[in-house]
């Protein structure tokens, strides 16, 4: 997920204000993982409380974070792509529809022939 954060940032104008929760987390593993500069408040109050950070500023995104994005462009379909992708392809029931190829349980199985001759 920080690195879908991170292809969200290329197509927004720096510095920018970060205000989600969420967001902001990401922000801080971007930060610390050096794929982006950004300022963001200290967790820390002067009363020694442990506070979340309500905003963080992206100045930039650093020499890394543009060839991680790179990678990311060029990057081969990834494992967990081509799952989901082989579930949207699975065969259906061809007597029902349901997602059990080439017969669900719903259906009963069909008899077999019998090669008696007449």
């Amino acid at each position: 997920m920080h690195l879908l954060f991170l292809l969200r940032l290329q197509h927004v104008e720096l510095p920018a204000e970060i205000v989600g929760p969420e967001e902001i987390k990401h922000v801080s593993v971007l930060k610390a993982t050096g794929l982006v500069e950004a300022e963001i408040a200290p967790a820390i109050d002067p009363s020694g409380k442990f506070n979340m950070a309500r905003t963080a500023i992206v100045t930039a995104i650093t020499d890394d974070g543009i060839a991680e994005i790179m990678k990311l462009r060029t990057e081969r379909m990834r494992p967990a792509t081509t799952w989901r992708a082989a579930r949207r392809r699975r065969k259906l029931c061809i007597r029902c529809g349901q997602p059990n190829a080439p017969v669900c349980s719903c259906c009963p199985a069909p008899e077999p022939e019998s090669s008696a001759p007449i």
